[in-house]
């Protein structure tokens, strides 16, 4: 109409229909692309939390068992430190054939001391009135006993220990103590932190403790040359390489060490 035609109109609104379709297809594109990146983020924030979350278990196990296959490596290859090769800051004199274990600065000394006693019993006897007053006489005795107060580790003075291959050494500001590997009875580790020695020329068990960061290690000297003393060795082996395996087997259970992760997609 108007001489005008029609294909003209319709052409011109096929193109603007296009025009709108591909803008909107671009709004599609952009916000999907944004998801996507927000996924990334929300996704890689998840995988790093894990792998701290995984990390925090693993460190203390891993710290273990390096420790763990130290004192392994220490009972198959270790047989103590002798002549020049001691630390000049250890004072005992060692005797020929004789090698240093460990050597522990600030020490205690533990022996039993007595607490206070009491005495337990009770009295008894007969009483009368005396005529004329208000007072009464009283015959009788008292029956009981004292009873001596409980023996309990004390610690009786502060000083240097040292463990060699034949022996224990306590070198104190007030005492000292040596117990033989050939007299050897016992050796006890209590709880809190001291070990406890007892050997055949000594009445009293008496011991040493240490602070509670140096009580594992000193421990494990005092098995070591022990072992070695009483022919024992392969025991202690076996209970070390058993520590080793178990804790490998706890690492094993949490899988793979985790990576590092990377670096987080950049916020809009």
């Amino acid at each position: 109409m108007n001489g005008q035609p029609m294909t003209q109109v319709g052409s011109t609104f096929d193109l603007g229909g296009s025009t709108e379709a591909a803008v909107f297809e671009k709004f599609k594109a952009k916000r999907a692309a944004a998801k996507a990146e927000r996924d990334a983020r929300t996704e890689a924030m998840r995988a790093a939390k894990l792998a701290a979350e995984r990390e925090s278990l693993r460190k203390p196990i891993v710290d273990q068992l390096e420790m763990a296959e130290a004192r392994l490596d220490a009972v198959k290859n270790f047989h103590g430190v002798t002549g020049a090769d001691k630390p000049d800051d250890i004072n005992v004199v060692v005797k020929a054939g004789e090698s240093i274990y460990c050597h522990v600065t600030d020490a205690v000394l533990v022996e039993p001391k007595k607490g206070p006693g009491q005495w337990k019993g009770r009295s008894q006897g007969v009483s009368m009135p005396i005529p004329g007053t208000r007072l009464r006489y009283r015959v009788g005795a008292s029956k009981g006993s004292f009873q001596q107060g409980e023996e309990k580790p004390t610690p009786v003075d502060t000083g240097t220990f040292t463990v060699t291959s034949v022996r224990a050494i306590f070198a104190g500001q007030k005492q000292s103590r040596e117990w033989a590997w050939s007299k050897l009875l016992s050796v006890t580790h209590y709880d809190p932190g001291w070990t406890a020695i007892a050997v055949s020329n000594r009445q009293k068990i008496s011991g040493v403790g240490v602070d509670s960061a140096n009580r594992e290690l000193f421990e494990f000297w005092i098995d070591l040359a022990v072992a070695r003393a009483t022919d024992d060795v392969a025991s202690l082996e076996a209970d070390c390489q058993s520590d080793v395996d178990q804790l490998r087997e706890q690492l094993n259970a949490l899988g793979p060490a985790p990576t590092a992760a990377g670096e987080l997609p950049p916020a809009n």
